[in-house]
């Protein structure tokens, strides 16, 4: 049995040879380990260049056990909401922030990023347990800063969309935007292993792991959902996003659009997707329901 980070693991999985069966063992951890490379030189100056008229603010937020959350608040001049974003697997604040500032530039609305804990900004040893609770501990964080009278709209990428799914079972938000959304990780395990190494490969993830299920998680969620996929992403394909409304008891909530000539990465960021956050949360900030 093999122990791998989640990098390893999906850069093994590629090249693995097929002469001999392997069983990849994937703990709690794994997913949410601190990177190795340094941090980039004066990256939060950067990003405050970049923001024109929005201001930034750096965050810390103390969790149940007192471990410090780290992030960045973006505060923007006419907000309609405030958006929480929920990093995908690998990603970091100091990563994602030019690009997620780029993206949300158009929006009329705050933006709280922030990095789970033991990886990025943020203190202490990963893993998800205390997934929820952290969530739950930033979302307060976000409506403090963005105001009571603003609504809260969660953004989930890739991974991010399981955490903002379930976080939505315990702290509905008005809206709810996930981008490339998972089913469940061990769904996601099985995609990235090639077609041809299927019959060779076994990817066992911790039951903490497998327990997070987007299908589940939504099952009963009565609040507007935009799923966003993109056409061409092998990563986390249409049919998971298509998976979780077929799930959905209240199918008159979710809105799911298909971007076309995108991947994995980015699909917010191409027009199609532009024009349907715009929409979402414009509906947001008037209270729309489904």
């Amino acid at each position: 049995m093999t122990k791998l980070p989640q990098r390893a693991l999906l850069a093994t999985l590629l090249v693995l040879s097929l002469s001999a069966c392997t069983h990849i063992n994937v703990q709690d951890g794994d997913m949410f380990r601190r990177g190795q490379a340094a941090p980039q030189d004066d990256w939060f100056g950067q990003a405050q260049a970049q923001a024109s008229a929005a201001q930034l603010e750096r965050i810390s937020v103390k969790a149940e056990d007192g471990t410090l959350l780290s992030g960045v608040f973006v505060r923007k001049p006419g907000a309609q909401v405030t958006l929480v974003y929920f990093q995908g697997a690998g990603n970091t604040v100091q990563k994602t922030i030019k690009y997620l500032l780029k993206t949300s530039e158009a929006l009329p609305a705050n933006l709280l990023l922030w990095d789970y804990r033991g990886t990025g900004l943020s203190e202490g040893q990963g893993g998800t347990p205390q997934l929820r609770s952290d969530a739950s501990s930033i979302v307060a964080e976000a409506r403090r800063l963005g105001g009571e009278a603003l609504p809260l709209v969660y953004w989930g990428y890739s991974l991010g969309s399981l955490v903002s799914g379930h976080l939505s079972q315990d702290l509905p938000p008005q809206a709810l935007i996930l981008e490339g959304s998972l089913t469940n990780a061990q769904e996601w395990a099985d995609q990235r292993v090639p077609w041809y190494a299927t019959p060779f490969v076994t990817v066992t993830l911790a039951e903490s792991v497998r327990a997070f299920d987007n299908r589940k998680a939504l099952q009963d969620l009565q609040r507007p959902t935009l799923l966003l996929a993109g056409e061409k992403d092998e990563t986390t394909p249409p049919r998971f996003s298509q998976d979780i409304v077929q799930h959905m008891q209240h199918k008159q909530c979710a809105t799911l659009v298909l971007v076309p000539e995108v991947g994995h990465g980015g699909i917010a960021g191409r027009p199609q997707g532009q024009a349907a956050m715009l929409q979402a949360i414009k509906n947001a900030a008037s209270g729309k329901s489904c």
